[in-house]
């Protein structure tokens, strides 16, 4: 069976596909992985994971899981058009089964997640961790703790609100706990902006 079958059917968690369309079963040592639905790629993307490789080292790859904690799976269909585009320009992509983070640690120990603003705020949100309520921690904690001991770490690019102005992790009203902080960086303003978006593009062009 194929890999990317195999996937689908829940006998593996991830796969490698290459820019040549190569797929393997063998995941990188402590990758640089920008994760996201790519729907369209975009330069965005492409300027924040080249803006999060000059503050950490490691192979860059962008990720798109097949699995969505809001949505229903993707399609084989649409995962081949998503994952084209990435291997046109030469990149290279991991497909995983894993919605949320504290899966993805799992799949990739060591690895550094390059996330957004909003992905920061939904990382955050006990409403995605209903299964690891447990001890006297929140929720939150625990699965903050579970990326933790994968040894991975997040690099965290801000954003445009809608009154155009610049938000990172300065704003955001709840804190960190402080065994935590470490494994976040920030993407100043100076080092990343976009102002695109993947609705915005889709929108535009309908």
């Amino acid at each position: 069976m194929k890999s990317i079958d195999r996937l689908y059917a829940e006998e593996i968690g991830a796969v490698v596909i290459s820019p040549d369309g190569q797929v393997s079963e063998s995941l990188p040592s402590h990758p640089v992985v920008l994760a996201g639905s790519f729907n369209p790629l975009h330069d965005g993307h492409r300027s924040m994971l080249n803006a999060a490789s000059k503050v950490v080292s490691g192979p860059t790859f962008y990720e798109i899981s097949i699995t969505n904690v809001d949505k229903p799976m993707l399609p084989r269909k649409e995962l081949e058009k998503r994952s084209a585009q990435i291997m046109a320009e030469g990149s290279s992509l991991i497909v995983t089964s894993a919605p949320r983070f504290t899966e993805k640690s799992s799949l990739l120990p060591g690895a550094t997640f390059v996330i957004g603003f909003d992905t920061y705020i939904r990382l955050m949100d006990k409403r995605y961790y209903p299964d690891h309520v447990a001890g006297t921690h929140s929720s939150v904690e625990n699965s903050l703790d579970l990326i933790h001991e994968n040894g991975c770490r997040f690099v965290v690019a801000g954003r445009v609100d809608d009154q155009s102005q610049f938000r990172g992790l300065h704003d955001i009203e709840f804190e960190v706990p402080a065994r935590f902080r470490s494994m976040f960086t920030e993407l100043t303003e100076e080092q990343f902006r976009s102002d695109l978006s993947s609705t915005a593009i889709r929108n535009n062009g309908k």
